[in-house]
């Protein structure tokens, strides 16, 4: 079988398997990039990425005015704390999101080409079988 000639972002060459009729595997397909496309299209739609960057300036912005003695350090405590929260919710957000696009891409990409490699077996073994029944019948 022959290995996927395309280079990884870690710049490793692929380890993926070509399936019969294609050169490249199906992480790494031109023909299946709408596919990967679908699966991942749901983690760029979020806009948790600036939410977290907010709160972030807001918590600069908020120890900048604890030390100007302009918010008391209890309620910058308290206000901390709440926005701690918040960040603990965009990390699950951001896991979960995590998540459904494995499993899209599971179902997209892997499980297909699983079962594309299950196919090529069987008409492995079907061969072997065949080139056996015939070396034993003199065929």
């Amino acid at each position: 079988m022959a290995r996927c000639p395309a280079i990884t972002r870690s710049g490793e060459p692929c380890k993926g398997l070509v399936r019969a009729g294609s050169d490249y595997c199906p992480a790494h397909d031109p023909g299946r990039a709408e596919a990967r496309r679908r699966a991942a299209s749901k983690a760029g739609r979020s806009r948790t990425g600036s939410e977290i960057a907010e709160v972030k300036a807001e918590l600069r912005q908020l120890a900048k005015d604890v030390r100007a003695s302009e918010v008391t350090p209890g309620v910058g405590s308290v206000v901390s704390q709440v926005l701690g929260v918040f960040l603990k919710a965009c990390e699950t957000e951001i896991k979960e999101r995590d998540v459904r696009v494995r499993e899209r891409e599971l179902l997209e990409i892997k499980i297909p080409e699983y079962q594309e490699l299950q196919r090529r077996v069987e008409e492995l073994e079907e061969q072997l079988l065949d080139k056996e029944e015939a070396r034993y019948y003199g065929a």
